[in-house]
């Protein structure tokens, strides 16, 4: 029997092949990577011919010196909340609206009016936010009435790669769910939410569930990616749904913080958990029966990024930053920084955040900005723990994605946590590991989803320090008064943004 399994991760930077065998071990992979376009402040598109022509690249690189015949299934993950819309016949009609886009705040608002926040947050598990799909839709009918009609339906960027493999457009429900136009306790497209802004279920995809198979690579497909014709193609989940697996959350109190991109943290859990504050996402898991409580940030490791290519002009390196940051002391002699770059989700749902430096000195160095960049990110994503632990028993918690392989940064997050930070091995590739563990289950390899537990190695384990631990409580607590001091002149920030744009492109 075929016993490769072939995962792909198509994240916001690039796509990530990676081979594994029957027991989890990593064989190979292959990486490559695209560009964001910016058009306007808060605006975010990529080339979905991009992340095709990526898919093929890193799936040759995998596949060096291996026999293609022997991948038994394929299995996709990729970025979510996107606005992709194709034709009847599978062609593109515009680039793809992703997941960091904010532009449709108009459209939430009207969905907040048509619906009220109570009654949305109920259904789709999800607070009010312009980044999710639904808006963007919204947004495209609004201003593209032409390509509006001749769309067939809106998929996201795994979607799109798996109707490239097999010609089948379909999504799963972990996808469906951060459309916001998805009922998590019916499983189906709500009728309630649709009919309130005049839309039909069939500008969606068939929803199908993880881990079935969605059909086999075509003859032209195999061509283009060098997997062999006829392979199976199993439904894979979101990114953040099979990161999930790949975290090793399974089971009630099992959490993980995830560095990607955009950041998040959080636990299994056995039943729909809804805050009160409408906070936090509360989702289906990829596990039949169980529950996903979480809270996202905007910008986590693309804060980090950015810091790098913000203060450097990116002449430095991951390293050299984290070596520049370990030159200054716990609390960054009192700079701190609020992590906003694209608007917030959790802690605090809210599109015209803005990031900002605060406490400079004439004697603030990079070392203190870098610093206080990632401390920046771990206060954000510890109130969304602190809140996540307030319903669930979380002891430990794993560190994933890119931003997981910086020492300095683990042990950052163990002080301002106060709670031990497991590293497991390959940390950056926990996305396509949950989507092997997905086709793992599928195609009969493994039984069921404990197989993740054979996933997930721990290499290294970050102890909190309890003298800083208590420095960043104080910190932390300015940290969250800083938000709430600046909300309304970033408001006004924001909103004097869009006005000049709006005159620069001759709209007003």
């Amino acid at each position: 029997m075929s016993s490769f399994i072939l995962a792909h991760d198509i994240g916001t930077s690039g796509n990530k092949a990676s081979l594994f065998d029957a027991e989890g071990k990593l064989l190979s992979s292959g990486v490559y990577g695209y560009e964001t376009e910016y058009p306007r402040r808060g605006w975010a598109e990529q080339n979905p011919g991009d992340w095709w022509n990526a898919f093929c690249l890193a799936t040759r690189k995998a596949l060096e010196g291996k026999d293609k015949n022997e991948v038994a299934a394929v299995c996709v993950s990729g970025q979510m909340m996107g606005c992709l819309p194709l034709s009847k016949d599978g062609e593109p009609l515009a680039e793809s609206i992703i997941w960091s886009d904010a532009r449709a705040e108009a459209e939430a608002g009207y969905l907040s009016e048509k619906l009220g926040r109570e009654d949305f947050y109920r259904i789709t598990g999800q607070p009010f936010c312009p980044n999710y799909t639904l808006p963007k839709i919204l947004w495209f009918r609004k201003h593209y009435p032409g390509l509006f009609k001749r769309t067939d339906c809106f998929i996201q960027a795994k979607d799109y790669i798996n109707y490239r493999l097999t010609g089948e457009k379909a999504t799963d429900p972990t996808d469906a769910s951060y459309t916001a136009a998805y009922d998590i306790n019916k499983m189906s497209w709500s009728e309630k939410i649709l009919d309130a802004v005049r839309l039909s279920s069939a500008v969606f995809p068939k929803v199908h569930a993880c881990g079935t198979v969605i059909g086999t690579v075509t003859k032209r497909a195999a061509e283009e990616c060098g997997l062999a014709a006829g392979t199976p193609v199993f439904m894979g989940a979101g990114d953040g749904s099979a990161a999930h697996l790949g975290g090793g959350s399974i089971s009630p109190g099992d959490a993980y913080i995830c560095l990607g991109s955009s950041s998040w943290v959080m636990s299994t859990t056995e039943s729909l958990i809804w805050d009160p504050q409408k906070r936090m996402q509360t989702e289906l898991h990829v596990i039949d029966g169980k529950y996903a409580y979480l809270g996202t940030m905007q910008t986590g490791g693309a804060a980090y990024s950015w810091s790098g290519n913000a203060l450097s002009g990116g002449r430095l390196s991951y390293p050299e930053i984290d070596a520049l940051a370990a030159l200054s002391v716990p609390g960054a002699n009192g700079t701190l920084f609020l992590p906003h770059l694209m608007g917030e989700r959790s802690p605090w749902p809210d599109p015209g955040a803005n990031a900002a430096f605060l406490g400079l000195r004439q004697d603030t160095a990079p070392p203190q900005l870098y610093r206080a960049v990632m401390e920046g990110v771990a206060f954000n994503l510890d109130i969304i723990l602190k809140i996540i632990r307030k319903s669930v028993c979380v002891k430990e918690i794993a560190v994933i994605g890119g931003g997981a392989k910086s020492r300095i940064w683990r042990q950052i997050f163990a002080d301002v946590t106060g709670m031990p930070i497991l590293l497991p091995e390959h940390a950056e590739e926990r996305t396509g590991i949950g989507a092997a563990i997905i086709a793992g289950v599928g195609c009969g390899l493994y039984p069921d989803y404990s197989a993740a537990r054979k996933f997930l190695h721990i290499k290294e384990i970050t102890e909190p320090r309890k003298d800083y631990s208590e420095l960043y409580r104080e910190l932390e607590a300015v940290f969250e008064d800083a938000y709430r001091a600046l909300s309304d002149v970033n408001h006004r920030i924001s909103g004097l943004s869009k006005a000049s744009e709006a005159s620069r492109a001759g709209i007003i």
